[in-house]
């Protein structure tokens, strides 16, 4: 067991740096986090094998330019691919370690994204719960011509 958390740990060591480690009493109302992702073929793949989601539209340049008569020039990524960053956003950077999603109370997927969109996904905290040690964040991702694709208010629990 120790072997593969090693191995497992090298290779997450390549995707994205060790997780933040905000505590709750850390973290303050106005607080940002952000970075960035480039989407790629090969992250829609796995995508698309992982949810089984085969629609012409995620993958086939001609259908979607069919389909959309044109306003697309190549396939769209799925939104659930780009809606995952919101899970990065928590077990990543805000909280990071001590992440626990509890809800949506919002999310919606504005202009389509593409293969090779470069993504900035910006989280800012509007509201802090004591009681239940729960942060609000609201969340927009952009891309690379500033145009918002996506946004979300989302409610984490701060476990530690």
């Amino acid at each position: 067991m120790k072997e593969y958390t090693e191995n497992f740990t090298d290779k997450m060591e390549n995707i994205a740096p060790p997780p933040r480690e905000y505590k709750y009493f850390d973290i303050y109302i106005g607080m940002k986090e952000s970075f960035e992702r480039i989407v790629t073929k090969d992250m829609e793949d796995k995508f698309r094998e992982i949810s089984g989601d085969n629609n012409p539209l995620h993958y086939d340049d001609n259908f979607a330019q069919e389909i959309s008569k044109g306003k697309y020039k190549k396939h769209v990524t799925f939104g659930m691919l780009t809606a995952g960053l919101y899970s990065t956003v928590a077990g990543m950077y805000l909280p990071g370690k001590y992440s626990l999603i509890h809800s949506f109370d919002e999310i919606s997927f504005v202009k389509p994204v593409f293969e090779g969109d470069k993504l900035t996904v910006t989280a800012e905290v509007t509201d802090k719960n004591d009681s239940l040690k729960l942060i609000v964040l609201k969340i927009c991702i952009k891309n690379q011509e500033n145009k918002t694709v996506s946004k979300a208010k989302m409610k984490v629990i701060v476990m530690e």
